[in-house]
C-alpha cells in the first residue's frame, strides 16, 4: 500500500499540447493588450454604410425610387411577398420588401 500524494496523470494532449496552448494564450493576451488593429492589406480605411429597409404596398413607383437615388441610397435588396389568400380572403402580403444602403 501506497502512502503520500498519487502521481498526477498526464494530460491526454502531451507536453507538445501544453506548449501550443501557452503560446495561443500569450498570443491573445499581447493582442488585447496592444489593441491590434485587423489587417488591411492597401492601407485604405474601411468603408462604413447606413442600411434602410422599407416594407412598400404594391410596386414602388419610380420617383420614389429616384428620390431614395438622389438621396445617396443604393438599392441592395428587393423581394416580393405574394398575397396571402385564405377561404378567398387577402389576409396580408402583396407587399415589396427594399432593401438600401448608402457610405456612412
Amino acid at each position: 500500500m501506497m502512502l503520500g500524494p498519487s502521481p498526477r496523470p498526464s494530460p491526454p494532449w502531451g507536453r507538445g499540447g501544453q506548449i501550443l496552448f501557452a503560446v495561443f494564450l500569450a498570443g491573445c493576451a499581447t493582442t488585447a493588450a496592444l489593441q491590434i488593429p485587423r489587417a488591411n492589406a492597401d492601407g485604405r480605411p474601411v468603408q462604413r454604410w447606413e442600411h434602410w429597409c422599407q416594407d412598400i404596398d404594391g410596386v414602388p413607383t419610380n420617383d420614389r425610387l429616384m428620390q431614395a437615388g438622389e438621396e445617396g441610397w443604393e438599392l441592395v435588396s428587393l423581394t416580393f411577398r405574394p398575397p396571402v389568400v385564405q377561404n378567398g380572403n387577402s389576409v396580408g402580403g402583396g407587399a415589396t420588401f427594399l432593401c438600401f444602403k448608402r457610405p456612412k
